[in-house]
């Protein structure tokens, strides 16, 4: 069995978006899937209104937005991580050793940090992780970094400053809308029910992996298609061949 992989696939172009669904499956195309229909869009804009609800969005690069308070520079810097190693990575190479202060926070889906690298409690890497937040973007990580201007800026100041900075590197970042997809297997005792099962398909937005013929003369397909989709598509299955096609959603 060769290593499973992601790749992509295809790319399909319209006026706001690039569709993407990277897969991974063994030589028999039964290998279980982990994979995502992914749409380009900013964190400001508006999202198409049949995203589901488990959609998440990521970071596609590194963005930077610099604020300046009573002569103290404040640089915010963000980034794309996959977990806590890398985020801490990030956070030690954008930090600037001569600089006042290396606040951060990063957020992985439930897990989080955040530092405020000697300011006070409350005031720096808890801002910047509601800006995280408040922004919609799911496994990355923000430094910023505070030039010392001579003036204190108090509690509330500061919080303004370190979230203000987060929030404006991330105000017009440009990002990926996950869907997160599941690997299903369809089968039906006859090619006869092969009509039916692409019209299932094409209603649920699934697509075709694999498909094979064995030598009993029923007919198997593989599907890649997202997970919200999956029991209705097989009920439609089941509607459409008369309970005669199965289906099965494999783990991941």
């Amino acid at each position: 069995m060769r290593p499973r992989h992601f790749s992509e696939r295809r790319m399909l172009s319209c006026a706001r978006c690039a569709l993407a669904l990277p897969r991974r499956l063994d030589r028999a195309g039964r290998a279980r899937v982990s994979a995502w229909r992914r749409l380009s869009v900013s964190a400001s804009a508006d999202a198409p209104g049949d995203v589901p609800a488990d959609a998440r969005m990521y970071l596609t690069e590194e963005v930077r937005a610099t604020v300046e308070v009573k002569k103290s520079k404040f640089v915010a810097v963000a980034s794309p991580v996959s977990d806590p190693s890398s985020a801490m990575r990030f956070v030690e190479e954008v930090g600037d050793p001569s600089a006042s202060h290396n606040c951060f926070a990063y957020k992985i889906g439930d897990a989080y940090r955040f530092s405020d690298d000697g300011e006070p409690g409350g005031t720096a890497g808890r801002p910047i992780l509601a800006a995280i937040e408040g922004s919609g973007f799911d496994a990355l990580a923000v430094v910023v970094t505070r030039y010392y201007g001579g003036t204190q800026l108090g509690t509330g100041g500061l919080i303004r400053a370190y979230g203000g900075a987060a929030a404006k590197a991330l105000e017009d970042a440009p990002g990926i809308l996950k869907t997160p997809m599941v690997d299903a297997i369809i089968t039906a005792p006859s090619p006869d029910f092969l009509g039916a099962i692409y019209r299932a398909m094409e209603e649920w937005r699934a697509e075709k992996e694999d498909e094979e013929f064995p030598e009993d003369g029923s007919v198997f397909v593989q599907i890649l298609v997202e997970k919200a989709n999956a029991l209705a598509l097989g009920e439609t299955l089941r509607d459409l061949t008369n309970g005669k096609a199965a289906f099965r959603v494999l783990d991941d």
